[in-house]
């Protein structure tokens, strides 16, 4: 088969990562092409609550994600995208003395990293967060927390992408990956094949069939995190809410709408490619989600739905060249890959073109790691 494109960077993937790595690769002002089976967006990037936290993140990803909130915010402020991004601040709420502690923990060995938070008693939430139900004993709050809203990001992403001169062509699913000398052959399912001096696989779930034909067996997982969405109401929520034990993920839109999430898995998987809910841990859900916001018991659900999450075993990104393939390049993985996309992908980008990394100690994202 002929090959009828060339570019100097091809990236599988029309997510958060893969849209990130191709906008900051095309301001070096390289030759982008991205391809995505599907829709763009419209995967694991399409389905996601929007939370752009730090302190819930491992400590092995607080720095990833700091960086992040910064680019989300010089990307929205800077560039003038519009992602529906705000610095709002986020509350990691405890319930119960054994949760208290758990916080109390996190909260210690966060703060020896010099991540700036505010420890709040019960008494002093009255007056900070007083749409806090009575059941949060404690929590921690972060200034750096913050929320997009993915349907308006993707778009925006698309767009800047384009405007820079970089090509987007969606329903394209890739067949074949071929090293060829100092070069990369890829074959889809449209006509001819594209050559690329790079290629970044950030394709989500579908990163591990990807590379496997390469000969790596990419040890990834995939979850089927359930989300809620509710109707308009006025302000019951200013903030950023998650859970110290990972189980929730609360926020409000300017429209109104609130999003209630946290992990909770759904039924199905990757291998059978079905994304169905499972309504005990729904309502499990959203009965935590009312206990600590109160004001959500007296809201209807307009939309319940289920999407992939690709994590790795350490719960860090893959994120670099390929063992044994010095152009072939993956970013996937990382437990809260949305809130990282921008990072991901400037980290991508800062690698294929051979520049220093903006951030110390990415090595331990390498995709050769042990585990």
């Amino acid at each position: 088969m002929s090959v009828t494109s060339e570019a100097d960077v091809l990236v599988i993937g029309g997510g958060i990562i893969g849209l990130c790595s191709a906008y900051f690769l095309l301001k070096e002002r390289t030759r982008v092409f991205v391809v995505e089976q599907n829709e763009i967006w419209s995967d694991s990037s399409g389905a996601n609550a929007g939370t752009v936290a730090v302190q819930n993140k491992i400590s092995g990803l607080q720095p990833l994600a700091l960086m992040s909130v910064d680019l989300w915010r010089q990307m929205q402020s800077d560039e003038q995208l519009d992602l529906g991004f705000r610095q709002i601040g986020g509350l990691r709420v405890a319930i119960g003395e054994d949760q208290v502690r758990e916080l109390q923990q996190g909260w210690s060995a966060q703060a020896e990293q010099e991540l700036s938070l505010r420890w709040l008693e019960q008494g002093e939430l009255k007056n900070f967060a007083s749409w806090l139900g009575p059941d949060v004993n404690a929590a921690v709050y972060c200034p750096a927390d913050s929320q997009s809203i993915p349907l308006k990001a993707g778009p925006a992403l698309r767009k800047a992408v384009e405007q820079r001169g970089g090509f987007v062509q969606s329903g394209t699913t890739v067949i074949d990956i071929e090293p060829s000398g100092d070069s990369v052959l890829v074959t889809t399912d449209q006509p001819g094949r594209i050559r690329c001096r790079h290629l970044v696989v950030a394709a989500g779930p579908w990163t591990k069939g990807l590379v496997c034909s390469l000969g790596i067996d990419l040890p990834v997982s995939v979850d089927v995190n359930m989300l809620s969405i509710t109707e308009p109401v006025g302000l019951l929520m200013d903030r950023v809410v998650t859970h110290v034990s990972g189980i929730l993920s609360l926020k409000q839109y300017p429209n109104g709408t609130c999003m209630i999430g946290g992990g909770w898995q759904g039924q199905g998987g990757f291998d059978s490619n079905t994304k169905e809910l499972d309504y005990q841990n729904l309502i499990h859900n959203i009965r935590l989600a009312a206990s600590v916001v109160p004001g959500l018991r007296d809201v209807n659900l307009v939309r319940s739905w289920a999407g992939f999450e690709p994590v790795m075993p350490d719960t860090l990104p893959c994120l670099g060249c390929l063992p044994g393939h010095p152009n072939i390049w993956i970013a996937t993985g990382a437990r809260g890959g949305y809130s990282l996309g921008p990072a991901q992908g400037k980290l991508i980008s800062e690698m294929v073109l051979g520049k220093a990394l903006s951030l110390e100690g990415s090595a331990v994202f390498d995709p050769g790691r042990t585990f």
